[in-house]
C-alpha cells in the first residue's frame, strides 16, 4: 500500500516556500514546516487507511488544519491551498527556489519588487545591475547569482566528506570561540562518517549566542547567503563549495537528544523511537518523555541507558 509521508512532506515544504514568498503569518510557515520534517521522520508509513483527523493528530506538529489537508492530500491527490498559491505565483517564480542564493523571501523581493517572473528576466536584470539595489543583495551576491545561472547550478548537491573537512572544522572553531557557546558538534551523515555528506548539521549548545555566532561567521566566510536565521537557527549556503549549513542552538536539557535525532540516520531513529514506545516513553529531539515529564536529554549515554539500549557509536547507527 502507497505510503504518503514523503510527497506530503514536500508539498507542506513547498506550501511554506510559496506562503513566505507571500509574506503570509510566520506562525503558519514555521507549522507546514514542523509538519513537513515530522512527516519525513514518521516511524511508520502513512496510508490511506491512516486518514482519520483523530489518528494524524498524534504526529507531533499535526494539528487539525494540517490534518485536514492530509486527509484530502491522501484521498484525491491534492490540496486545495497548494492550488490556490500556484495560481497565486507562476511556475518560473516558484523554479527560482531552486537557485542557489535565493530563498523564499529574496525571491519574494524579485517577484514583487522587481516584477521578475522567471529565470530569463532574472538574468537579464542581474546583468542590467537593478537587482544589485535591491535590499540585501548588492553587487557580490548578484555575481553568484549570475555565476550559478550561467553554470546551472543547483542548490544542493552530496559532497566528498574530506574535501569538506577543512569548512567543518572552521566552523568548528568560529563557533566554540563564540560568547555564551559551551559545546559544539556536528551532525548527521558527517558525525556517522559516511563517505559523502549532504548538508552539515550542526548543534551548539548556548541559546542565546546565535546572533553573535551569525556574525563570525559571515566575517569568516566571503561567499555566503543566509537563507534562515533566528533565535534558535541559521541557515546558510557556502559558495563556490554549494555546501548548505544549518546551526541549531538547543538547550541544556535537549542537548543530548537533539544531537541523537540529528546524527540519525532515518532507520536509526525510527528504531529508538520504536524501543521508546514499547517502553511508554516518547522521545524526540527534545528529550525523552513519560506521561507528559521530562525523564532523559542531557547527554545521549543517559538516553540510552534509560531506554536499556547499549550506546551505539555514530559511525554503526546506519
Amino acid at each position: 500500500m502507497k505510503s504518503y509521508n514523503d510527497d506530503l512532506a514536500s508539498a507542506f515544504n513547498e506550501i511554506a516556500d510559496l506562503l513566505s514568498i507571500l509574506d503570509d503569518n510566520v506562525f503558519k510557515i514555521i507549522a507546514y514546516r514542523r509538519a513537513a520534517r515530522r512527516l519525513k521522520e514518521e516511524f511508520r508509513p502513512l496510508t490511506k487507511k491512516d486518514a482519520k483527523v483523530e489518528v494524524l493528530k498524534k504526529i507531533p506538529g499535526v494539528g487539525p488544519a494540517i490534518a485536514e489537508k492530509m486527509i484530502q492530500f491522501m484521498k484525491e491527490g491534492k490540496i486545495d491551498l497548494l492550488e490556490k498559491l500556484h495560481r497565486q505565483i507562476p511556475e518560473a517564480v516558484r523554479e527560482m527556489l531552486g537557485i542557489p542564493h535565493l530563498g523564499p523571501k529574496r525571491v519574494r523581493q524579485l517577484f514583487i519588487d522587481l516584477g521578475i517572473k522567471s529565470k530569463e528576466e532574472l538574468l537579464k536584470q542581474a546583468k542590467s545591475g537593478a537587482i544589485a539595489d535591491l535590499p540585501g543583495f548588492g553587487d557580490k551576491l548578484v555575481q553568484s547569482i549570475l555565476e550559478a545561472l550561467e553554470s546551472g547550478q543547483e542548490k544542493k548537491r552530496r559532497h566528498d566528506r574530506k574535501s569538506i573537512e577543512p569548512i567543518a572544522k572552521k566552523l568548528i572553531k568560529i563557533l566554540k570561540s563564540t560568547k555564551g557557546v559551551s559545546g559544539v558538534e556536528i551532525a548527521g551523515s558527517y558525525r556517522r562518517k559516511s563517505e559523502t555528506v549532504g548538508d552539515l548539521d550542526i548543534l551548539v549548545l548556548g541559546e542565546k549566542a546565535a546572533p553573535l555566532a551569525e556574525k563570525n561567521l559571515l566575517k569568516a566566510f566571503e561567499n555566503t547567503t543566509i537563507l534562515a536565521n533566528g533565535e534558535t537557527k541559521i541557515s546558510f549556503m557556502i559558495f563556490p563549495e554549494n555546501l548548505q549549513v544549518d546551526i541549531r542552538f538547543v538547550p541544556p536539557d535537549s542537548y543530548g537528544a537533539a544531537l541523537l535525532y540529528f546524527t540519525g540516520s532515518k532507520d536509526f531513529n525510527v528504531m529508538m523511537r520504536k524501543v521508546a514506545i514499547g517502553k511508554g516513553y516518547l522521545l524526540n529531539e527534545y528529550g525523552l518523555f513519560k506521561d507528559g515529564e521530562y525523564i532523559a536529554g542531557k547527554t545521549e549515554e543517559e538516553v540510552f541507558e534509560k531506554l536499556g539500549l547499549p550506546v551505539t557509536p555514530p559511525n554503526k547507527r546506519k
